[in-house]
């Protein structure tokens, strides 16, 4: 059974040099208050690759369940 992050649910993975990372290889979901698209690339996107928005944003950063705030679920 693999992690998830506490914030979202998602899959998280170790990746070397960098740590955890959400499944789609960002440390950082992101999110674009525009069209509603959610995401973690890598590298972060400056605009929504949905409408082309700049006002796409980080929702959260990578939290692993062993995290020292453990019991932590936004």
């Amino acid at each position: 059974m693999g992690r998830e992050c506490m914030r979202c649910g998602e899959p998280i993975f170790w990746r070397k040099g960098v740590g955890w990372v959400h499944e789609g290889g960002g440390l950082y979901a992101m999110i674009c208050p525009q069209c509603g698209w959610k995401g973690t690339p890598y590298p972060p996107v400056t605009r929504c690759p949905n409408c082309q928005s700049r006002d796409v944003r980080d929702d959260h950063c990578v939290l692993p369940g062993d995290s020292h705030i453990a019991g932590y679920r936004a």
